[in-house]
């Protein structure tokens, strides 16, 4: 049985009370939606809220000048190494200045690792779902309530004794844009804004959170919500109206359709006449149909991000599970072709249980589907997913190592020599040059990766042609801003995130 916490210590004068949210790293053209939609309900509640940048300096000192009562955290596991140490420096001022503040996390790392709120002794971590556990916590802790007791909140490394899903989610109030462009006054400038239109996968991938969400919230209800689509256009308009300017929507569901349904026949058919700007999505190859692709195409989708993750089925399908033969890639990229879709395509290497031959089988596959980009992160198995247990399992990963110290950093994975990681790190870096330079460069390009080329050098071509590539080929519709200053930011950032 796990013991419940009481919060009066942390108890307060008034309701009011001000929360600073806290993430990592900006990600380039993507905004932290979950994090702008609880500041969103916070502030419905009547409380003030902030948003800081870790790693752009000392977080004590943001906490000093802005005196917060929450300190509320949202981390991957990838950002946990850099937020750890400044969470620790905070801590450290904490206990010598005797100042009290609450400190939960949430966020994938919190809900699939809550062994976190140990390592960094916090005071509770939120797992799934937290637009009615956030307030609720908020609630209890002026109160000097239980807040072992609220679901999805969990006081110990054992998680959340209850849990529940959000399905009401026209309810919940439009994301904090605010909140987000306070902190990154470049980011409104891009003209591209992210938008949810609902939550949750159907689909068994072992690398993914999802399949890991589904397995933990089993029994609180369909795993699958949408909002409804006057929902969706209604911010959509706002954004428009409210929030200029507005060049290109990114719609983050990780599958945007399934198929042709009513829902996506009445969007289609409201999109283009109240909203009207060419919008990118996220599909499955198995979900691009003829009748789809003419849909999204004539509703004003412009790219589409469509991930093979290997280009090899027996690791696509018996490792990953992600149940899509050859003929079905290559049929999606025709299909996207043929109605004018761009097309970003993810593939993975280094995947455990997957040999060195099978990355360049991937990165040859990438290339045949003829992508506008494509990008190819080295594998790094999130912590709680089913390929990170099968990992640990067969002893490719020490349980306690952290594999998702940076998106650039070589596999830490014991199946891979040293060599093959250096392949592996090269082929992150040139593997998007090779699947969009004329045939005549491949070769060369394909003996660069095969080494020895230095891999400083590799970085230096690839990370400013990825950049390239997503800016002039995927999101060619944002803007990117002219001022130095601006730009400097948006590399500086950028790099801290890939460092």
């Amino acid at each position: 049985m796990v013991d419940t916490v009481r919060a009066g210590s942390y108890l307060y004068a008034t309701v009011h009370m001000r929360i600073l949210f806290v993430m990592s790293n900006p990600a380039f053209a993507l905004e932290p939606l979950g994090v702008m939609q609880l500041s969103a309900i916070a502030r419905r509640a009547g409380h003030e809220t902030s948003l800081a940048i870790s790693k752009r300096g000392d977080l004590w000192r943001t906490v000093e000048r802005l005196s917060p009562d929450v300190v509320a955290y949202s981390a991957t596991s990838a950002d946990i190494p850099a937020l750890a140490q400044q969470d620790r420096r905070l801590r450290d001022w904490l206990r010598s200045s005797g100042r009290r503040v609450f400190r939960v996390m949430g966020g994938p790392h919190a809900t699939y690792a809550p062994s976190v709120i140990e390592e960094l002794e916090l005071d509770a971590v939120c797992q799934g779902d937290g637009d009615q556990a956030f307030p609720e916590l908020l609630r209890r802790i002026a109160q000097g309530g239980d807040i072992g007791s609220i679901p999805n909140i969990g006081v110990s490394r054992a998680g959340a004794v209850h849990k529940e899903i959000v399905h009401d989610l026209d309810a919940l109030p439009f994301p904090d844009r605010t909140l987000y462009d306070t902190a990154v006054p470049y980011f409104r400038s891009l003209g591209m804004r992210s938008v949810l239109t609902g939550r949750g996968c159907p689909y068994g991938c072992t690398h993914c959170y999802n399949n890991a969400y589904n397995e933990l919230f089993q029994g609180c209800g369909p795993i699958g919500r949408r909002r409804s689509v006057d929902n969706v256009i209604e911010e959509l308009v706002w954004l428009k109206e409210k929030r200029p300017p507005l060049k290109l929507v990114r719609f983050c569901d990780d599958t945007f359709v399934h198929r042709v349904d009513a829902w996506l026949e009445e969007f289609c058919e409201k999109y283009p006449a109240r909203v009207g700007v060419p919008f990118h999505c996220m599909m499955r190859s198995n979900t691009l149909s003829e009748d789809t692709a003419r849909l999204l195409a004539g509703a004003g989708c412009r790219t589409i991000s469509m991930a093979i993750e290997s280009g090899v089925e027996r690791v696509r399908n018996q490792i990953l599970r992600r149940n899509l033969s050859d003929q079905e890639v290559i049929a999606s990229y025709a299909v996207a072709r043929k109605y004018g879709l761009r097309t970003y395509v993810h593939t993975m290497v280094g995947i455990p249980g997957s040999t060195l031959e099978d990355d360049f089988r991937s990165l040859e596959f990438a290339r045949s589907v003829g992508p506008s980009a494509a990008v190819f992160p080295i594998c790094m198995p999130y912590r709680g997913t089913e390929l990170w247990r099968e990992a640990v399992a067969r002893g490719d990963l020490d349980a306690n190592t952290d594999p998702m110290a940076g998106i650039g950093t070589m596999s830490v994975l014991k199946c891979f020599t040293a060599a093959e990681k250096a392949v592996q790190v090269r082929m992150l870096h040139l593997g998007p040059l090779y699947c969009t330079v004329p045939d005549l460069a491949r070769p060369l390009i394909r003996r660069l990766i095969r080494g020895p080329f230095p891999i400083w050098l590799a970085s230096a071509v690839g990370r400013p042609y990825v950049l390239y590539l997503i800016t002039r080929r995927v999101f060619r519709e944002m803007t990117i801003p002219k001022t130095p200053g601006a730009l400097f930011r948006i590399v500086v950032d950028r790099e801290r995130r890939l460092g």
